[in-house]
């Protein structure tokens, strides 16, 4: 199986190095501009294509590594090239989308062409380190019949974890990935804005955070979430809670309502399981009255 790529960014790049490095087959890439498309091509080993029919006839499926943006715009030019029966009908579009699901390329779907979406549960940065990272990503595949089958074949040559989910629970998906990677960003921001106000050097703080981290996210992979908790909240210690949300009124009084919705999303995860029923109500109570002090 011959595989193309339409779109030669970081995850066109990184997935090309990743087939090949597994002895796939790659035909090669065509991109909104020749010089990515040469880059990609020249670090995958592969060909430059100029157009996507050009590209479309010499592959036996096509990933479509753009941006979302761009999809339905992909997929009317390529509906337009098999109703030229410039490509055959037979020919896989598979999207790379996290959020969209193959339903996306409607218009091909229609013609009866096989289409689907392969996900890789992954950020990307270096095409050379992403690729390298894929060997532990889990892939999430949804389409047609006979995309799937394509995809699977494709990644059980990898050796890919492979995990099948439905057309409509694609956005709750990507939602909870965006919280896990983006958002993940935005807490450690904040968090280390907490500690740069208390005092310490901005650029110490990752240094010193990063071993709080990596214990934290050793004792989620071991026990889960919920048992890896620690600190005030699965002690039930609502002093502490106090004494926080008493220092954020006084030094950081934009962080106050951040804090206090990721206490109750806490809260709300450890109750009934461990931390007595007692507990909890002192805890919300806390929290309720710092609000109430704050109008």
């Amino acid at each position: 199986m011959s595989i193309g790529f339409v779109g030669a960014g970081k995850v066109g790049k990184a997935l090309g190095l990743y087939f090949k490095q597994h002895g796939l087959e790659l035909s090669g890439y065509c991109s909104i501009t020749a010089a990515s498309a040469r880059e990609a091509a020249g670090l995958t080993g592969s060909g430059v294509f100029f157009d996507m029919g050009q590209l479309a006839r010499c592959s036996d499926l096509l990933f479509l590594t753009a941006p979302d943006l761009a999809l339905e715009e992909l997929d009317a030019a390529a509906a337009a090239l098999v109703r030229e029966k410039s490509v055959p009908p037979a020919l896989c579009w598979v999207h790379v989308s996290g959020a969209l699901s193959s339903g996306c390329l409607k218009q091909l779907k229609a013609l009866g062409c096989p289409v689907g979406s392969m996900h890789p549960l992954q950020s990307f940065g270096s095409p050379a380190e992403s690729a390298g990272r894929l060997n532990e990503s889990v892939f999430s595949i949804e389409g047609t019949d006979a995309a799937v089958d394509a995809v699977c074949r494709i990644l059980e040559q990898t050796g890919a974890k492979i995990s099948r989910i439905s057309a409509e629970q694609k956005p709750l998906y990507h939602a909870g990935a965006c919280v896990l990677s983006n958002y993940l960003v935005t807490l450690l921001y904040c968090g280390t804005g907490f500690l740069e106000a208390a005092g310490l050097e901005q650029e110490y703080i990752f240094r010193a955070v990063s071993p709080l981290i990596e214990a934290t996210l050793a004792n989620i992979r071991e026990k889960g979430a919920v048992d890896a908790l620690t600190g005030p909240i699965v002690r039930g210690d609502f002093n502490t809670l106090s004494v926080h949300l008493q220092a954020l009124k006084e030094h950081l009084p934009s962080q106050l309502e951040f804090y206090t919705m990721m206490a109750e999303k806490t809260i709300q995860m450890v109750a009934d399981k461990r931390i007595t029923e007692e507990q909890k109500n002192n805890l919300i109570r806390v929290l309720e009255e710092n609000r109430q002090h704050g109008r």
